[in-house]
């Protein structure tokens, strides 16, 4: 069992003495019981898009220039494929929602209360996932005894403010990063807008699917088991599963994130996961900043 510092901000002697520690699989260590450090996951995905440049025929993988209209569509609207003929029978997007809450720091000046963010919020996650079958859409947990809430707290200092989520909320003058400073402001606001997707899609023929603070539902007669997960990073894994499990084989997976963990834990479930044999990559990550093939 290992206590894992990155920061000052982890004092280890209260953490051992009061959160649950987990096991830590051998790989993660040498052979002489030394933590092997990652200090390069962060160039993972330029590395492999440096590669897929070199192997496909220039003319085939020419990329929008930055401040382009095609490549600001890329960023509000996600990759489509307009290049293959082979078409999945299903598209299936998976989408970190906190992630595209972010996206939404400079409000429009028609978000005056919650109401207003939730509708804003459910159009760009619509027209991001137009092209898609089936969206599942999962935020992270705000746990109040876990390890990395109490960091999230020493860095504030106190300083974070509880909002009320309601419809009639007024954030008008209130920017999104203040608004979400508190983890329990956070926790409520992802449970609020996962209710609003389903509210606002109940008769779409998509099947939306949400899932924050441990609970899943969905705009069909589809019935999901709580979970533990914490980190969107493994509900996104775990809800793709799932997905694949009742898809046929040929349908496509999606991965809406700029986490490079998401590919990496793509690569360790591949034998659980969809494989679409149009790509290079057994699945797509598309990045909301910077959507590519790998």
């Amino acid at each position: 069992m290992v206590l894992a510092r990155s920061n000052r901000d982890i004092n280890q002697k209260e953490a051992i003495g009061n959160y649950e520690f987990t096991l830590t699989p051998r790989a993660l260590f040498a052979s002489n019981g030394t933590i092997l450090p990652c200090h390069d996951k962060s160039k993972l995905i330029n590395l492999l898009e440096k590669l897929t440049r070199e192997d496909v025929p220039h003319e085939d993988h020419q990329l929008p220039q930055a401040g382009s209209t095609t490549h600001q569509d890329a960023m509000d609207t996600g990759f489509t494929d307009t290049t293959s003929t082979d078409q999945p029978s299903r598209k299936i997007a998976l989408v970190d929602g906190m992630v595209l809450v972010q996206r939404l720091s400079k409000k429009p000046a028609t978000v005056v209360t919650v109401k207003d963010l939730s509708g804003c919020f459910n159009d760009r996650l619509m027209s991001l996932t137009r092209d898609y079958d089936e969206i599942i859409l999962v935020f992270d947990t705000y746990r109040t005894d876990s390890l990395k809430s109490a960091t999230r707290d020493k860095r504030r200092q106190g300083k974070a403010i509880q909002y009320q989520v309601r419809d009639d909320t007024n954030i008008k003058h209130i920017p999104l990063s203040r608004f979400l400073s508190h983890d329990q402001t956070k926790a409520d606001l992802t449970d609020y807008l996962a209710a609003k997707i389903l509210e606002y899609n109940r008769g779409s023929s998509k099947l939306i699917i949400t899932s924050a603070s441990g609970n899943t539902r969905s705009n069909k007669d589809l019935l999901f088991e709580e979970n533990n997960h914490e980190e969107a990073d493994t509900l996104l894994i775990h809800q793709a599963v799932l997905a694949s499990h009742r898809n046929p084989a040929d349908a496509q997976l999606m991965f809406f994130s700029p986490d490079t963990d998401i590919l990496l834990l793509v690569t360790a479930n591949y034998d659980l996961l969809l494989k679409n044999n149009r790509f290079r990559w057994p699945l797509v990550l598309c990045r909301l900043n910077h959507c590519g093939e790998l």
